[in-house]
């Protein structure tokens, strides 16, 4: 996929694997802010997007722009699951994907592999988002969602849901993360050095 291209959540399956953010089952969030970010070689990207929930703040690190296909492929899904859940499927990524901003759902938080309690901390560490549902609790594409337009917000109250195993989504405060049925048409990736659709990432001609 191209940096400055738009992202279709019906060409991609939903799929998600499951710091800073109490851990529990169906916090209700808000996305309250979107950003393409390079990585820090510049070699690709990251779609970073902020949660916000009564308990707090955590961030999704999509690897939308990555070398590696697997990673993108990997990222597609999930960013497909999220797209559903909130129920706005076009995203540009030459504006940061402003039309997820204030767009409304529920998600899962709990600790990342490794960093579950342990006698010797007991605290625990860091945590990460584990799947994200619709507003009612629904997981994405299991039910239908309206589209909730640029500037609206969707309504409805969260069911109780038993937790499901998942992979790695994480904070951004915290270690990078890679925390979404469709048509089947493939996905275009970026890739350095001016090849595929588009040799610029969103990033390029920003000040």
């Amino acid at each position: 996929m191209p940096f400055n291209a738009t992202f279709d959540a019906n060409q991609f399956e939903p799929r998600q694997s499951a710091g800073g953010h109490p851990i529990g089952n169906k916090f209700p969030f808000e996305i309250s802010n979107t950003e393409v970010k390079p990585t820090k070689d510049g070699t690709g990207g990251m779609f970073v997007v902020t949660f916000t929930t009564p308990a707090g703040q955590i961030d999704y690190r999509y690897n939308l722009f990555n070398q590696s296909a697997k990673a993108v492929e990997i990222a597609h899904g999930q960013f497909s699951a999220l797209c559903r859940a909130v129920g706005r499927y076009q995203v540009d990524f030459n504006n940061d994907g402003a039309i997820l901003r204030g767009a409304k759902g529920c998600l899962d938080v709990n600790y990342q592999k490794g960093e579950e309690p342990t006698a010797e901390r007991p605290e625990g560490g860091y945590v990460e988002v584990k799947k994200v549902y619709d507003v009612n609790g629904n997981e994405p594409g299991k039910a239908p969602a309206q589209a909730q337009p640029q500037g609206q917000v969707a309504t409805g109250q969260a069911q109780p849901l038993q937790q499901q195993p998942g992979g790695g989504w994480g904070n951004g405060a915290q270690p990078q993360q890679n925390a979404p049925a469709g048509a089947t048409a493939p996905a275009q990736t970026w890739q350095p050095g001016g090849q595929g659709a588009s040799a610029n990432p969103p990033w390029g001609s920003r000040t």
